[in-house]
């Protein structure tokens, strides 16, 4: 790259980022006064809600985050703005893979007493209140997250990614409710007063980026609602068998066909106006009426001997088309018909064939191809158009599917709420396809209740792992603090007071950290402590160092005692190390003062092997009764290193919500692939929990295990939206098998 193109290409960074920049201090200033408008409002808004509840407490509540945003008013708004711009600098900086100075540092994972205190359900109405704002701004973050990451120059930048994105906006506004509102209850009305009163102004300030970005012609021609990716544009283009490549919604019925007639298949119907055998054609209303009963009837209604047929997983898993082909209404149907009759009918055959779908769900999808055959007659372009409601709904049948496990039958509660759903659209389809709309909402809400409920039952095991990381992390740091001052070149450390402070007094550190953090004043008095006690006992000392020390053994004990109180550790210990410490003290009181010209031999180290901690410790619960063993974080950070650097999935990339094919093998060597979803993971991520849609146990994981299988394919990430919808997938395998025939014929 020669001067000139450097340059040209530098002053085009320069500019992305100086129109990032404009970009960030646009939303800044909108969402400054948005939370100033939230607050202005506050007085009349909690007032109002105060008079309209009869329940005591939650007037007081009302009352009391009243007080809380009049007096704290001035340094919340504050707050917020320094806190967004770091958030969005934090996002930036990994976007671009920069490092970022101290003071964009997100040091929030350190401060453990908020991971140890804050209550897990506020933490999930965070992330919902995230979720919602960007289902409320789907089309603007859309468009949005294409044009930032033109800025960023990452073609693929992840929403969540997004400097920007309602995680940093919801991630600022937790910060301030954490640091500036005492109490869970409190901080959950201030969430409510953020959902009522500056939702729905984001949606603007997003339309204003937008704006600005277009202005300075940033993709000013991105459709909204648009994947990121195009998921979609590959399938249907050869379809007819090498004819060109013509418009899907006026060729693909009419590829369909050609193909039918060249494998010799073109269906029953007769001519013009005749249906097969000379028997009176029907068509239009008459044949969807007819259509109709048969949907809510089943085959039985064609009369004498025709039965709805039994598959294998139980009705609606055999292909009842077929067999209308056969009947009075498949014989009187018309050429045009009848042909859409075999091609829905192959439709279904693909799709029982499928090996992805569990049988049970085949059986409820099957229910449908009566529904489904009415459509396709009804409107041919059902083949053709994407956004077909009918389509539509098959598609998020399939996704569905082919995430429930597979031995998903009759026997799971989940198949009742489908069930009745879908029984909706059998007993209510006549010939209004708005229908299939309705119904699909109905879906979409049913299994995001379910997960929702499933998440919920995992809030107890999610408290207890958050709990494990974080006392690990605290045995962790503790070990660390008394490392660094037991392994000091010339230090001299008796063995009964080593052996004090990697057994007793780390157990009160761990303490420590977990409920007031590792900056606080009782952490820093611990390791005050631990600096006491080795000095103490270090021989050799001064006339001067001896008076110091008559002063410091009583402060001293002092200090030990009420540790070991506060660590729950048995007076025992106390009673038996106390007599120890007293002989060491009196002997270096006792000894000779060593002459200020005389060399001072260097005192022995403290073997290796007596550092070694142990490797469980058992401490006073910091979360309720008893004690507890602390079995500390995973010690192979270099084999985790290893396993990540030979798969490109990096687990601190992966997201609650990713689903997976998870790999199994059984007693009899079998392999099973379970989809399962990851529904929590730790602050600091080095535990995980998933859970598969049936009522099966949780899988809970360390961050070692998640990479050893991401590596090994025994764990594969699903797309959050397939590369090809269902319905396109299921047409594909048909037209390749009708492809298959023409080639045999």
């Amino acid at each position: 790259m020669g001067v000139s193109e450097l340059s040209t290409v530098m002053q085009g960074s320069s500019a992305f980022d100086a129109l990032l920049m404009q970009c960030r201090d646009l939303a800044c200033a909108q969402l400054d006064t948005a939370i100033a408008a939230m607050l202005a409002k506050t007085d009349d808004a909690l007032s109002e809600l105060a008079t309209k509840t009869q329940n005591r407490e939650t007037q007081k509540l009302y009352l009391a985050a009243k007080d809380a945003a009049r007096t704290k008013r001035a340094e919340f708004e504050k707050l917020f703005h320094t806190r967004f711009l770091a958030e969005f600098q934090q996002r930036t900086n990994k976007a671009k893979k920069t490092g970022g100075s101290f003071s964009d540092a997100d040091l929030s994972s350190l401060e453990l007493s908020l991971v140890a205190d804050d209550d897990l359900e506020e933490t999930l109405k965070f992330n919902e209140l995230a979720a919602r704002l960007r289902r409320i701004c789907e089309d603007e973050i859309n468009a949005l997250d294409q044009r930032v990451g033109v800025l960023l120059g990452d073609a693929d930048l992840q929403s969540e990614a997004n400097p920007l994105s309602p995680n940093a906006i919801c991630d600022a506004y937790k910060h301030c409710c954490r640091n500036l509102i005492e109490g869970v209850e409190l901080r959950s009305v201030f969430l409510l007063l953020f959902d009522d009163h500056v939702l729905d102004a984001v949606r603007s300030i997003y339309k204003a980026v937008n704006d600005l970005l277009v202005q300075n012609s940033i993709l000013p021609k991105i459709r909204y609602g648009a994947p990121k990716k195009d998921r979609s544009k590959k399938k249907f283009k050869e379809v007819d068998a090498g004819d060109d490549e013509e418009s899907p919604a006026e060729d693909m019925f009419a590829a369909l066909q050609k193909l039918m007639a060249a494998a010799g298949g073109g269906g029953g119907g007769g001519g013009p106006g005749n249906g097969v055998g000379g028997t009176p054609l029907m068509q239009g209303a008459e044949l969807l009426g007819s259509l109709t009963q048969l949907q809510l009837d089943g085959l039985a209604a064609l009369g004498a001997g025709a039965t709805l047929p039994t598959g294998p997983g139980g009705p609606g898993t055999a292909n009842i088309l077929h067999e209308l082909k056969s009947s009075s209404v498949g014989t009187s149907m018309g050429q045009m018909d009848a042909m859409t009759l075999d091609v829905v009918a192959r439709l279904f055959d693909q799709l029982f064939d499928d090996p992805k779908i569990p049988l049970g769900a085949k059986g409820l999808i099957g229910r449908l191809q009566i529904p489904m055959l009415k459509v396709a007659i009804a409107d041919k372009e059902f083949f053709s158009k994407k956004d077909n409601p009918a389509r539509l709904l098959l598609d998020t049948l399939g996704e569905i599917a082919i995430r429930l496990p597979a031995d998903f039958n009759t026997d799971s509660a989940l198949y009742g709420h489908l069930e009745a759903i879908l029984q909706e659209l059998i007993t209510g389809y006549k010939d209004d396809a708005g229908i299939f709309g309705v119904v699909r909402e109905g879906l979409i809400a049913l299994m995001q209740r379910e997960d929702e409920r499933i998440e919920a039952e995992a809030r107890a095991a999610a408290e207890k792992i958050v709990q494990e990381e974080a006392l690990g992390i605290a045995k962790a740091a503790a070990q660390a603090a008394v490392s660094a001052r037991l392994q000091v070149p010339g230090q001299a450390l008796p063995g009964p007071v080593l052996e004090f402070i990697i057994e007793q007094w780390l157990q009160l550190m761990m303490l420590i950290h977990v409920k007031r953090g590792p900056v606080s004043e009782p952490w820093n008095r611990s390791i005050e402590v631990v600096d006491q006690l080795i000095w103490s006992v270090q021989p050799n000392k001064s006339t001067e160092d001896r008076r110091k020390l008559a002063g410091v053994v009583p402060v001293l004990l002092k200090s030990l005692t009420a540790g070991l109180q506060a660590a729950g550790i048995d007076d025992a210990v106390r009673e038996a190390f106390f007599p120890e410490l007293m002989r060491l003290h009196t002997a270096i009181l006792s000894a000779p003062v060593k002459s200020a010209a005389a060399p001072v031999p260097e005192a022995p180290k403290a073997p290796a092997a007596a550092l070694d901690f142990t490797p469980k410790i058992t401490i006073k619960n910091p979360f309720g009764e008893g004690r507890v063993q602390v079995a500390g974080l995973e010690p192979d950070a270099e084999e985790t290193a290893m396993n990540l650097s030979r798969h490109a999935t990096d687990p601190d990339a992966l997201r609650v919500g990713d689903w997976f094919e998870w790999k199994e093998k059984g007693g009899d060597g079998e392999e099973s692939h379970r989809p399962v979803r990851l529904i929590f993971m730790t602050p600091r991520k080095t535990r995980y929990i998933f859970r598969d849609r049936s009522e099966k146990d949780y899988i809970e994981c360390t961050r070692n295990e998640v990479v050893r299988r991401l590596r090994t394919g025994e764990a594969l990430l699903m797309e959050e939206e397939p590369e090809v919808p269902f319905f396109e997938r299921i047409m594909g395998g048909v037209i390749s098998k009708m492809k298959g025939a023409v080639a045999a014929a």
